[in-house]
């Protein structure tokens, strides 16, 4: 921890310290124009750097110069703050309400890893949505068909419910409806109480998971077998 000085130097020092620092220039950020774009491209509003996006933002506010757009979008140039602002509250409005306009003003200053992506922030939180969602499947297949915890691998079994909810297009918990329990819980758990992978018995104390080389078999059965899995109709 450091501790405050009991001593300052001279004003007259200090003033002389502060003269002789170089500030940087603060009219270019390091990467901006690659930002700038990365924004302009999401929100769709004028089209891409090599079809006339220069002359379509110009046409949004004529009252910018073609040589500063020009500027901005391939020198690294920042515009003057309160258009930076006025252009990233335009262009994150296009984007929806869950993009914060202060969070890619931030961003399209000082890029990462000073200030993080928003992109990625949000790729966070929808895959948190995700993994809440398998963990409402896995727990109400358990309490459904009376499934011990030391039946299976919580962690393997956890993937695995995330592939399946991917490739049965379940995004939201209300995509997950009834017709999915029995087929979710056939994939992930009827065939560890058939038999063990490779053939044979399974003893009834060693947790397993279906084998991804096999593709999730289904536990073989009579007529009234469900035959509905990944890569059939």
């Amino acid at each position: 921890m450091t501790t405050p000085r009991t001593t300052r130097p001279p004003v007259e020092e200090l003033s002389r310290r502060y003269r002789a620092i170089s500030p940087p220039d603060s009219s270019v950020a390091m990467g901006f124009s690659a930002r700038l774009n990365l924004l302009w491209d999401l929100a769709g509003v004028v089209p891409g750097q090599l079809d006339g996006r220069v002359l379509a933002i110009l046409a949004l506010n004529p009252e910018w110069r073609e040589t500063d757009i020009r500027r901005w979008l391939q020198q690294d140039v920042l515009p003057a703050r309160p258009v930076l602002r006025s252009m990233v509250h335009f262009l994150v409005a296009e984007l929806g309400e869950e993009h914060d306009p202060l969070r890619w003003e931030a961003f399209l200053v000082y890029g990462a890893p000073i200030v993080s992506s928003p992109l990625e922030h949000l790729l966070y939180r929808a895959d948190s949505g995700r993994r809440e969602i398998a963990a409402r499947i896995i727990a109400r297949l358990t309490e459904r068909f009376r499934i011990p915890p030391s039946s299976y691998d919580a962690a393997a079994l956890f993937q695995h419910c995330l592939r399946l909810m991917q490739q049965f297009n379940i995004y939201e918990w209300q995509d997950f409806q009834a017709g999915h329990l029995e087929l979710f819980h056939n994939l992930l758990f009827a065939p560890a109480q058939t038999a063990a992978p490779g053939g044979g018995e399974r003893p009834a104390d060693t947790p397993w998971l279906p084998d991804e080389k096999a593709g999730f078999p289904l536990p073989s059965g009579g007529p009234g077998e469900n035959t509905v899995g990944p890569g059939k109709e």
